[in-house]
């Protein structure tokens, strides 16, 4: 127990930045001699189900392991940090879903007498100090009352739970008055009573270390000697330790020779107060009763004795004296193993009621704890409750209203919607004749202009050569002139004699404008780029099924194709070179009506099945799709290689340093499960991509909302 109180522990978390503060404050105020233990509850990774069962066996090992590895690291840092201050530190670990819990099993498993924990806040200003952190908070509450807990925020002592007296003091007290004997003295344990070797002709006895006496005339002077042993003495006096009950007589025994010639000692050590009473007579030797009921013959026949040397001199004497003290020995030897069981017996079960008293008060804490969960849980329910009740009847509206878009498309009868159709002279007019000032955007299909028709619009004029500019005109024209979707850029009307195509303005440009910060724009948030990705979802499960047995794939997502309104929100757009697709019965993928032998797109958004075997399918976006995710977490543009990037950075645990740091501080576990599930959406067999109306879309609404 004393050596455990030499120890310092120190809890750390990962954060080895924070916590090094702690650690140093620790290393600063520890006590010269003793010693630093860090201990770190490590929490394993976190896989959300859907995540889990994309997943294969080996993925889910390489990432569980991935985060020991990076747990070994940090104790590693940890350990050099020790090193750099001129400390050897020690390191215990353990593997829990809950750390604060992992923390005070961590008192019990080691019985940590003095631990330091650090805290995320703490309130200078009140009269009464807070604790600070949940954690904190709930070591200090449930940790045993014989650990001392020193909390600290920011590199400061905030507060400290001293270790309970009672819990340290009187539990030892307690144990020391269960070791002593029953005659009130002290005794260690496992040291027999009397302690002395086995002897053959005893002639004499030394008393102490340098008075040799006759044996006959030892027992003589017992009564004497027993007066002297039982008269008190104060402390003060300098024959006060030798004269204690509660030290044993210390007797050598020789006065005989070896085969040699060589004379021969035996020592032993004799308690007197539980094993011997000199009181009664001057020739008679009683042992205690133990003794007594052992060896009746001794006590019989030590009338026998004399004082005189005559007797001593006597060998018939002599032997039987010499046998019966080594049965006496015998006996007390006996009794002394069995005096010793028992006080083991009797320290187990202290041990063991100690224990259990411990895991009661543990008990009792854990249902406190689960009573005041239990209030909060069934008040979250009822608002849980009203919130369903409420989203229910906008649910039944939402499907009335669906009801009723869906008759008037049958009515219809899939006829393309109506688009007001615009002269060239009027869209001359709104675009001041196409003025170099008007102009908002370029590329290989031709210039885009703003105007105002009404409201602000933005007008793309496709080039008029060839037959490209004209087939591009009217799929875009067919495609959005009979869909609706939030997240589908707005197309207004059309100029079929310049091939000009009137959509919706908006003013936050392309998402791939915005990742690059392009005329100094702030750069998006981790939260509006995990919300992008969800509309971007939606919009393709939307495309890849509302037109059944027929279906729309892109073909050419990419981020200069995702515009963003004034609230950032995704509109999917250009169209040009999308497919309609229809389910050839003999396989489960869609497949083009017509094989394009030159596939279309931007290279590193291009699905490798496609651009190897020229066939088309709904597989091609999800593979664009998730190289858009990757762009989204790392700010990679363009994004040649990181695929392997992602994937190499996620098996050595460091995929933290690739995340963009302009996006703000991304959640780890939401971070990596993004990045798992994009790398399973550009797999580069079609085949191992995942769904997106099924599984995708699902969790990425889990990882915006994970409670």
């Amino acid at each position: 127990m004393a050596d455990q109180d030499m120890i310092t522990y120190v809890a750390v978390g990962k954060d080895v930045k924070d916590c090094k503060s702690i650690l140093s404050w620790a290393i600063e105020n520890n006590v010269r001699g003793s010693r630093i233990c860090i201990i770190h509850v490590h929490k394993p990774a976190k896989l959300f189900p859907l995540v889990r069962s994309l997943m294969t066996e080996r993925k889910v090992r390489e990432r569980l392991e991935s985060g020991t590895q990076s747990m070994h690291a940090i104790m590693e840092e940890y350990f050099v940090f020790c090193q750099q201050k001129g400390v050897q530190a020690q390191t215990q670990t353990i593997e829990m879903n809950s750390i604060r819990e992992g923390i005070v099993k961590l008192i019990s498993k080691y019985g940590i007498r003095k631990l330091v924990i650090g805290s995320t806040s703490a309130n200078h200003y009140k009269r009464k100090v807070e604790v600070g952190s949940k954690k904190a908070k709930y070591v200090c509450k449930t940790a045993p009352l014989s650990c001392q807990v020193q909390v600290i925020c920011k590199g400061h002592l905030i507060f400290t739970r001293e270790a309970s007296a009672t819990d340290t003091e009187t539990g030892q007290s307690n144990l020391n008055r269960s070791r002593s004997g029953p005659s009130g003295y002290n005794n260690r344990v496992g040291s027999p009573l009397i302690e002395c070797s086995d002897f053959p002709k005893l002639r004499s006895v030394t008393v102490g270390r340098n008075r040799s006496t006759p044996l006959a005339a030892l027992i003589a002077s017992f009564p004497e000697r027993s007066k002297e042993l039982s008269s008190p003495a104060s402390p003060g006096d300098s024959s006060y330790s030798a004269r204690s009950p509660t030290r044993p007589v210390e007797i050598t025994l020789n006065g005989w020779n070896d085969r040699n010639g060589k004379a021969l000692q035996y020592s032993c050590s004799i308690s007197p107060p539980a094993a011997l009473d000199y009181s009664r007579s001057s020739s008679t030797l009683d042992l205690a009763p133990s003794v007594v009921q052992q060896s009746p013959r001794l006590i019989s026949s030590s009338s026998n004795i004399s004082t005189s040397s005559n007797g001593a001199h006597n060998v018939v004497q002599e032997r039987s004296l010499e046998e019966q003290l080594q049965q006496a020995m015998a006996a007390l030897k006996k009794e002394a193993l069995v005096r010793q069981r028992a006080e083991g017996y009797m320290i187990d079960a202290i041990r063991r009621a100690q224990d259990a008293e411990n895991q009661r008060d543990n008990y009792i804490e854990e249902l406190w704890i689960s009573k005041e969960q239990e209030t909060s849980l069934k008040s979250q329910l009822a608002e849980l409750q009203k919130e369903r009740d409420e989203l229910q009847m906008e649910r039944d509206h939402a499907l009335k209203e669906a009801e009723g878009l869906k008759k008037k498309e049958e009515d219809s009868n899939g006829h393309m919607l109506e688009l007001p159709e615009f002269s060239l002279s009027k869209i001359a007019e709104v675009t001041q004749g196409f003025h170099e000032s008007q102009k908002i955007g370029q590329g290989g299909y031709g210039n885009i202009y703003i105007g105002r028709l009404q409201t602000e619009v933005a007008i793309k004029m496709l080039h008029s050569h060839g037959s490209q500019g004209s087939q591009e005109f009217q799929m875009e024209v067919n495609v959005l002139g009979q869909l609706r979707h939030p997240n589908l850029v707005k197309l207004i009307g059309s100029c079929p004699e310049a091939f000009a195509l009137i959509y919706e303005y908006l003013p936050n440009g392309s998402l791939e404008d915005r990742l690059k910060c392009k005329d100094n724009s702030p750069p998006l948030s981790w939260q509006t780029r995990l919300r992008i990705a969800i509309e971007l979802c939606s919009v393709l499960v939307y495309l890849h099924s509302s037109t059944r047995p027929r279906t729309i794939v892109h073909g050419d997502l990419k981020p200069a194709n995702i515009l963003l309104d004034s609230n950032y929100v995704c509109k999917l757009s250009d169209f040009g070179i999308c497919r309609v697709l229809s389910r050839d019965r003999s396989s489960s993928d869609s497949v083009t009506l017509s094989h394009n032998t030159v596939p279309k797109g931007t290279l590193p958004y291009l699905d490798p099945e496609f651009l190897q075997r020229g066939v088309l399918t709904v597989k091609s976006d999800v593979y664009s799709f998730g190289i858009i995710l990757l762009q989204l977490l790392t700010g990679k543009s363009p994004p040649y290689s990181i695929v392997d990037e992602v994937n190499s950075a996620l098996l050595a645990g460091n995929f933290e340093s690739l995340l963009d740091p302009s996006a703000g501080r991304w959640p780890l576990e939401v971070a990596q499960s993004l990045a798992e599930l994009a790398l399973m959406c550009s797999d580069n067999y079609r085949k191992r991509r995942p769904d997106l109306g099924t599984r995708v879309l699902e969790l990425l609404e889990s990882l915006r909302d994970p409670t």
